[in-house]
């Protein structure tokens, strides 16, 4: 039987079809919901425009760091900054647009239109074992790539959220809008975990409990309500994300090969290169497979976190595929 594998996707992965990377947050163009929304934008991306012009050197997630850190800039609350970020991340990529409301786009029940996502399945899906996902993204192109429940087309196993209590309900919206195709609800019926260290734009609050919907509503609504962490430089596990946490923990511990997709193990995300350290030197694990565009550069620090794992560096999507697919098990 093959070994297990975990895979570690970041935020390279949700690049390639076609989300920014964190340095070209605020270049991108992003859905408004409201004039309110609209305003409290605006606000934001005038104090990053002057802030920019004072920190040529410096990007988006250290302007969010001193944002949060003082709680309010001038007259922009850190609020104001992580209701834009979600609305960023959250917004319907071309191909998920449709005649439909665009915060309901992009749903978790529709499978990912991006060739080099379908590409990546259907190899990590035939040639691996994969028994887990790990995550630093916040959107649902994972999801929608292994899909919410076992198909058999694509050999797709489905997902459920790791770490978080199960069964999984989901609310959606019938779309378009009729009686025939209701789907008001589903339930992630898959085999494999979807650890989501930084939480997800379709996790909202519902009388102060987690509620989890098809759709990125809770990205655009009272003032953004994803239960996402902050996209700042010191991100660190809020309390209730810690059995998110823990279980990924235990997941990559249990794998002997992982599989590490657009995470370059940066090093000011020092809370996760603590639990990869933990479970790349206590557990099973004995090769890494790193694609990446920029794996010669990142190898060293996956190597400081397990020094005793054999390496093996790809190119990121789409050139690694072949190698990926010569390398599995």
């Amino acid at each position: 039987m093959a070994a297990p594998t975990a895979l570690i996707l970041g935020a390279g992965f949700s690049y390639v079809a076609g989300l920014p990377l964190a340095k070209d947050l605020f270049d991108s163009e992003f859905l408004i919901p409201s004039r309110a929304a609209n305003r409290r934008y605006e606000a934001v991306l005038r104090e990053w425009r002057g802030w920019k012009s004072a920190h040529p050197a410096e990007g988006p997630e250290q302007f969010l760091s001193e944002l949060y850190r003082a709680a309010t800039r001038g007259p922009v609350p850190w609020a104001w900054a992580a209701e834009l970020v979600a609305a960023i991340l959250a917004t319907p990529l071309p191909h998920d647009r449709g005649p439909y409301q665009a915060r309901y786009g992009g749903r978790i029940t529709r499978p990912v239109n991006v060739a080099d996502h379908e590409a990546f399945w259907a190899v990590a899906c035939s040639r691996f074992r994969v028994s887990a996902v790990v995550t630093t993204n916040y959107d649902l192109l994972i999801e929608r790539g292994l899909r919410h429940r076992p198909m058999r087309r694509g050999n797709r196993p489905g997902i459920y959220y790791g770490g978080l209590g199960r069964p999984q309900v989901l609310k959606g919206t019938a779309l378009p809008f009729s009686a025939a195709k209701p789907d008001r609800s589903i339930e992630l019926e898959g085999t494999i975990p979807l650890y989501k260290l930084h939480g997800s734009l379709n996790w909202g609050l519902e009388a102060g409990a987690l509620r989890l919907y098809q759709d990125l509503r809770p990205a655009f609504r009272h003032g953004g309500d994803a239960q996402i962490v902050p996209p700042v430089v010191e991100k660190e596990a809020p309390p209730w994300l810690l059995d998110v946490w823990e279980g990924a923990r235990q997941a990559l511990t249990s794998c002997s090969t992982w599989l590490v997709c657009g995470y370059s193990l940066p090093t000011y995300d020092r809370a996760i290169t603590q639990l990869i350290a933990v479970a790349g030197t206590a557990g099973a694990l004995t090769r890494i497979v790193l694609m990446d565009p920029y794996a010669t550069d990142v190898a060293s620090r996956w190597q400081a976190v397990a020094p005793n794992v054999k390496l093996h560096l790809l190119p990121g999507l789409p050139e690694g595929l072949r190698q990926l697919f010569e390398l599995a098990d």
